[in-house]
């Protein structure tokens, strides 16, 4: 079976396109709707996972916040970043390290925007229910006040045995703040 909207080769069984996200047709011609409407009240994307030493690329989350539950759903991790500090370390000097981490982080976000491409479009409408295949850590929004703690740029979720602090500027963390005070304060 074919996308109708952008031609991709797509799985019969499959409600969404992998490629541009548009619902697939069945044989009468009718769009096949499989998630259910929802109000998104956030969408953040790209937050770090905060540790204190890493060798490598730590991964990236993405936050999803509907009308019940606070998603966090974490993104494939890509190590262009590291394989460029390194090779720019090796071949040339600390300066060489940073201009090749920079491409290779460029180069891993480019890349968390066409995986994420799958389930959300530009207008941060989502448009297939593909993130669950990645969702890393649920929590109900009515219990989400006793679960998070916010810090100037990072926030600490501490659910069923999980600890995770995960870090963005300020303004990230002021507009999922924000977008939950209602439950959170």
């Amino acid at each position: 079976m074919f996308c109708h909207n952008c031609g991709t080769q797509i799985d019969k069984s499959s409600s969404f396109c992998h490629n541009c996200g548009s619902k697939t047709v069945n044989e009468k011609n009718e769009s096949v709707e499989s998630i259910p409407n929802k109000t998104i009240l956030f969408y953040g994307e790209d937050w770090r996972w905060s540790k204190i030493f890493a060798v490598s690329s730590l991964p990236y989350f993405d936050i999803l916040i509907d009308e019940d539950n606070f998603y966090l759903i974490k993104l494939p991790n890509y190590n262009s970043g590291t394989f460029g500090l390194v090779l720019g370390l090796l071949l040339f000097n600390i300066i060489g390290a940073m201009i090749g981490a920079g491409i290779g982080n460029s180069s891993d976000a480019g890349k968390r925007r066409a995986y994420r491409g799958y389930w959300i479009n530009s207008n941060k409408n989502i448009t297939s229910d593909f993130y669950k295949n990645n969702i890393f850590l649920t929590i109900p929004l009515n219990e989400i006040k006793k679960h998070l703690q916010f810090n100037n740029k990072k926030v600490l979720i501490n659910y069923n045995d999980k600890k995770i602090i995960i870090k963005k500027n300020k303004n990230g963390v002021e507009n999922l703040k924000k977008s939950i005070e209602k439950y959170v304060l």
